[in-house]
């Protein structure tokens, strides 16, 4: 198991983020998303582990995982367990973990997953495509998740849909991801919703120095 660094979170999940799994964190932007997934990491490496980091937004802040590192007080170089790898087209990203022959790694950390899918397949007639290639890498990812025994976790994106926010390609999301957790923000505080083996748990965090801290008043 891997903490995520909230308690409330890793209570609903029996302690964390558990191998073997797909693990799908989505909200809209500025929620702690991929703060939540370098959280992820960095107790993956206090574990004694390695991440493989696909970054395909190129969102990858050094300087700000230093910084949640330093507010940890944390000892040792947790960058240099941090293989980090910029993808820039959905061929890259299919690809991307056939390049890495020894599956090594105690986590692999993807963010952001349908970024670059959306962004290369925007007409109607490539949506079969774009599904149809979206939907193997999700297996091609399950199946290393299931034969490395590690986990995988993922950011995704929302939609607005009307007056909802909707993860983007969730359809094809959910048939490979077995724990979902939708981060969102209103004026007053930051919200969190799991979704685990049909049940549903919710919870309130904030975002400072040191990453996702449980919301104080909910204890």
């Amino acid at each position: 198991m891997i903490s995520t660094g909230l308690q409330k979170l890793d209570e609903f999940l029996s302690g964390g983020i558990p191998s073997s799994v797909i693990t799908d964190i989505y909200g809209a932007n500025g929620t702690g998303k991929t703060q939540l997934l370098w959280q992820i990491s960095i107790n993956v490496i206090k574990q004694g582990g390695t991440v493989l980091y696909l970054d395909t937004t190129g969102g990858f802040r050094p300087e700000r995982i230093l910084e949640m590192q330093k507010h940890q007080k944390l000892e040792g170089q947790i960058l240099d367990k941090i293989t980090v790898s910029r993808i820039t087209n959905t061929s890259e990203q299919i690809n991307s973990i056939k390049n890495f022959k020894e599956m090594n790694f105690s986590l692999i950390a993807i963010d952001n997953i349908t970024d670059l899918f959306s962004y290369e397949y925007t007409t109607e007639k490539s949506i079969f495509k774009k599904n149809s290639l979206f939907m193997k890498h999700l297996h091609d990812l399950s199946l290393i998740a299931i034969n490395n025994d590690i986990p995988i976790v993922i950011t995704n994106m929302v939609r607005n849909i009307g007056d909802n926010d909707v993860e983007n390609m969730r359809k094809a999301i959910d048939l490979f991801t077995h724990i979902k957790i939708k981060l969102s923000k209103n004026s007053k505080k930051y919200h969190g919703e799991v979704n685990w083996l049909l049940n549903h748990h919710y919870f309130t965090y904030i975002i400072n120095s040191s990453g996702l801290s449980d919301y104080s008043e909910d204890f």
